[in-house]
């Protein structure tokens, strides 16, 4: 039975050509041999499979291959578009420090009040992100850095994120009373001790900051209990030169002050005249100046605020601020 293949040719064909004879003299001896047709067209079959394999595998040419990138001139464009110049991701990366926060303490007979301030002292709106209720931490030590109290303990805060948006030179105030109770429980003993706060800001404009980053340290002293004539003193100064404020509330106006070294009054007693007298609190302020000469080299400075009794002279109400502490 004659048989017409067609193809193309090329030049993975040429097994094909050369070898063209077997093929014919098979199909030849198929047909002489072999009267079952079914023999025949299987070797048909298995002729035009031939066809198909080697033709799939020779027909690609340089021509028709796709450009490979293999490090070459050809580059091929990003999917993801390139940053604009000039955009920084956080904006300022100084606004913190333009974050301004504060803390001052009244303190009384039996309670202080913290108040703590956060400012924006740049010229553009700020956003700060507080992760939970909690808007603030303090914490108070004593003389030797222990910690004897810390606002947090045994509360609860509402697990909230609250962004707050603070205008230029607009600042946010929050008060905390405090009753002198440290964290077990008890009243601590009069004397001076250090207050720092740490807002709980976790973000400004988006951009994370560090822990504490924002934070803010002041000294109080706790009056002796039963202390009704001296509250929110303060000391400012060093090296033998010192401002004491504070609010005074004392008969006829007028009070006693005296400073000594932990072994000698370095200070005299010394009269000091408030603005009026009880029953009304008055504002006073002191210049202490200590020669050189008579600073301890290792020890404090006590500054000691007291009335004496207008019937036999005793000392009353007396109330203690360290000035400084010497190694």
């Amino acid at each position: 039975m004659p048989l017409l293949i067609l193809y193309k040719r090329s030049e993975s064909m040429d097994y094909f050509v050369k070898s063209s004879n077997f093929f014919k003299g098979s199909i030849d001896i198929l047909g002489k041999g072999v009267t079952n047709m079914r023999k025949c067209l299987l070797v048909v079959l298995l002729f035009v499979m031939s066809l198909f394999i080697i033709s799939g595998c020779g027909t690609t040419t340089k021509e028709d291959a796709l450009p490979v990138n293999a490090g070459g001139d050809e580059k091929v464009e990003s999917e993801t578009p390139p940053e604009q110049e000039g955009e920084e991701p956080g904006g300022d990366a100084n606004v913190v420090e333009k974050l301004q926060t504060n803390l001052s303490i009244q303190t009384e007979e039996n309670e202080a009040s913290f108040k703590i301030s956060l400012k924006n002292t740049s010229d553009n709106s700020v956003k700060v992100t507080i992760p939970s209720g909690q808007k603030y931490e303090i914490v108070v030590t004593d003389p030797n850095g222990k910690e004897v109290y810390r606002y947090s303990i045994d509360k609860m805060f509402i697990q909230m994120i609250e962004e707050m948006e603070l205008k230029p030179g607009e600042e946010k105030v929050w008060e905390e009373p405090w009753d002198y109770t440290s964290n077990d429980g008890t009243r601590l003993a009069p004397g001076e001790y250090k207050a720092t706060i740490f807002l709980t800001v976790s973000q400004v404009n988006g951009q994370k900051i560090e822990a504490n980053a924002l934070q803010s340290e002041q000294s109080l002293t706790i009056p002796e209990e039963g202390n009704t004539a001296f509250r929110n003193v303060q000391v400012l100064g060093e090296n033998g030169e010192y401002t004491v404020t504070g609010e005074v509330r004392v008969f006829e106006a007028t009070f006693f002050y005296a400073v000594e070294d932990g072994h000698d009054y370095v200070v005299p007693e010394t009269v000091q005249m408030a603005s009026e007298g009880a029953p009304a609190w008055a504002p006073f302020e002191i210049k202490i100046s200590i020669p050189k000469d008579k600073i301890p080299t290792n020890g404090a400075l006590i500054l000691h605020l007291y009335e004496r009794s207008a019937k036999d002279g005793s000392i009353t109400n007396l109330y203690h601020a360290k000035l400084q502490q010497f190694q």
